[in-house]
């Protein structure tokens, strides 16, 4: 990929003050220097309140620098790769090593509402992503695009090139996923599902740090959805 290009793309996209966003300029993905063709992409960015020294970093950055936000795999400011959630489903269920995989938010911008909480991004954001995406996805070329929620899953239908596979996943929110993720054990799960057991075992980080009950179900249901796929 040719950085150059990439700045070229992301320039072509900086969104013009009229429309509410809180950061103007979308962002590519973090991609590894051994990546393995796969992109993984969450829903977006939250830039609350909540994350008020975040925004303010990088309201302080350059344009350029804030196209290449996402740089540090550990610390991406997407949070359901962040916690675990998503390195541990990837990692189980597509034979795909998470650290060398690509990562992103499919809407690169970020909404609040008028008392700076989060909010879901407008219709003409989810358009305006699926035509950055457009253009980005002919430079980037991944072999195999996984979705993470809804939103993802629409803004990415909505692109029209491209020879990619593309598996369409939930989105393993602490919300969606405590409603029914206490259904079924964890022992019980983790007898069924040896490829998460396996991970676990290998990255017991992915799972601390709290809704561990959540991660494991998540990394289950991607592995069931990734087997329905291949009969």
């Amino acid at each position: 990929m040719n950085k150059e290009q990439l700045i070229e793309v992301c320039r072509n996209h900086v969104l013009p003050p009229d429309i509410d966003v809180v950061i103007r300029e979308p962002y590519v993905p973090f991609v590894p220097g051994n990546w393995n063709g796969v992109l993984v992409l969450a829903e977006s960015q939250n830039l609350s309140k909540t994350n008020a020294d975040y925004v303010a970093n990088l309201k302080a950055f350059s344009d350029t620098r804030r196209f290449f936000r996402l740089n540090h795999p550990d610390d991406l400011g997407i949070q359901p790769w962040d916690d675990g959630s998503l390195k541990l489903a990837i990692e189980s269920a597509f034979s795909a090593r998470a650290m060398r995989t690509a990562v992103s938010n499919s809407v690169v911008w970020s909404q609040v509402n008028h008392e700076g909480d989060n909010a879901n991004p407008s219709g003409v954001l989810l358009e305006l992503s699926s035509g950055f995406w457009q253009e980005l996805l002919s430079l980037i070329n991944p072999k195999h695009i996984v979705t993470s929620g809804n939103i993802a899953h629409g803004v990415i239908e909505k692109v029209k090139l491209g020879s990619w596979k593309h598996t369409k996943l939930w989105l393993p929110s602490p919300s969606a996923m405590s409603r029914i993720s206490g259904m079924f054990p964890q022992k019980e799960l983790l007898s069924r599902y040896p490829e998460v057991k396996k991970v676990i075992n290998e990255h017991p980080e992915w799972v601390n740090g709290g809704y561990r009950q959540n991660k494991i179900f998540f990394a289950c249901h991607a592995v069931t959805i990734v087997k329905a796929n291949e009969v």
